[in-house]
């Protein structure tokens, strides 16, 4: 998938069908497929481009949906006299390069002053909103997701276009006390802000967070990843834009930064602004390191269950105990997966069997999660003998 999608050499596999239907499933889990699709082009077997062709119609569809819903959010808050930010999804579309029909959204991301948040949270109440079950006490930057229980269940379809859109109300930019290190100038965002978007600079800069934080915990998603590096790509050339955005962001912050830069074009090439380069070239020497042996690791963990993101993490943390917290946290997580996700269905309505349905696929979820750590657990001695190896030469 990185291959097809590469922005220097793109090269398209050659597969089976049956090889197709796996990389399909797997292109729709990293919300790659549409890119896949403006990517190959011509080149992809006539049935493959026949079903991305219907799933281009169907995120139209959701787009026309998730823009509907946008604004309603707008009229219900603001007649609220409350502050809000759109933090991703349409509202930046533009800022990156790509075309808006290709990007999957899945929920609505706003940012709200903490002192507001309760009221726009119960304001979502009184509009038919609920919070998804099992999203209460997940450690997060927001609170727990709200989602309209319209009966919808799931089909198999990841471009469903009736697939329930979650509100997720935002209180920080950065949890600095998950991570247990911080993203400085992010408090300045707000004031930056362009009607109820992020200024575009600090547009990038969120995308980036978003991408470090899943980096960091071992979820992060191709497209955010391609996104960014087709931003790089899109910008290369734009001079006045990356002034800004050294202007505009401290030093540390455009540190964090450029982590997610470095992994995007490790990932997928292309061009980069020489500013960019500039601060690529002076990430400190760890974190160099840390591409230079495991830049891949991320993309192959689903495959080849690993922690090496773990020593990524380290290296941005300035506190012994610190350190040892995110160490036992990452080795064995000790929150469990979230009991919802493919069905929203209000209370009254669930039959015996959609509870029994329910609880079982939680608990293959769970075991599946518990067995990938354990899984992953061989492999922490040998990256982290490797990575001790690698930092004791440094030094």
């Amino acid at each position: 998938m990185l291959g097809a999608l590469h922005l220097d050499e793109p090269e398209l596999p050659r597969l089976t069908e049956l090889e197709w239907a796996s990389a399909l499933d797997y292109a729709d889990r990293e919300r790659v497929t549409l890119a896949l699709r403006d990517a190959c082009g011509a080149n992809l077997p006539a049935a493959i481009r026949e079903r991305v062709d219907q799933d281009l119609a169907k995120n139209r569809v959701r787009r026309r949906g998730i823009a509907d819903t946008c604004r309603d959010l707008e009229a219900w808050f603001s007649a609220e006299s409350l502050e809000f930010i759109f933090l991703k999804g349409v509202t930046h579309a533009e800022t990156f390069g790509l075309p808006p029909d290709n990007r999957v959204q899945y929920d609505i991301d706003l940012w709200l002053p903490r002192e507001d948040a309760g009221r726009a949270q119960q304001l979502l109440v009184s509009r038919g909103y609920a919070s998804m079950p099992g999203t209460e006490d997940l450690p997060t930057d927001h609170l727990p997701a709200l989602v309209r229980q319209t009966g919808w269940q799931w089909r198999g379809d990841f471009f469903d276009p009736e697939i329930p859109l979650p509100v997720e109300l935002h209180v920080q930019f950065w949890n600095s006390q998950q991570e247990r290190f911080s993203a400085p100038g992010t408090e300045e965002f707000p004031g930056r802000c362009v009607g109820h978007a992020l200024h575009p600079a600090d547009a990038v800069a969120y995308a980036a967070l978003h991408v470090l934080r899943h980096v960091l915990t071992g979820s992060v998603r191709i497209f955010h990843v391609y996104e960014i590096a087709a931003m790089l790509h899109a910008r290369a050339d734009d001079a006045l834009f990356w002034d800004e955005w050294r202007r505009l962001h401290p030093a540390g912050l455009r540190r964090l930064e450029a982590l997610s830069f470095r992994l995007a074009r490790e990932w997928f090439g292309g061009t980069a602004a020489s500013i960019v380069t500039a601060e690529l070239d002076h990430l400190p020497a760890a974190g160099r390191a840390w591409f230079d042996s495991f830049a891949l690791s991320p993309a192959t963990l689903t495959f080849r269950p690993n922690k090496d993101h773990l020593w990524l993490h380290l290296t941005l943390l300035d506190s012994g105990r610190g350190a040892l917290q995110v160490a036992a946290q990452r080795i064995l997580p000790r929150s469990l997966p979230a009991a919802a996700g493919d069905a929203f269905v209000p209370d009254e309505e669930l039959t015996w069997r959609d509870w029994l349905r329910w609880r079982l696929h939680w608990v293959a979820h769970t075991a599946h999660r518990a067995a990938h750590h354990l899984r992953a657990l061989p492999s922490v001695a040998t990256s982290g003998a490797r990575w001790w190896w690698l930092t004791r030469r440094q030094r």
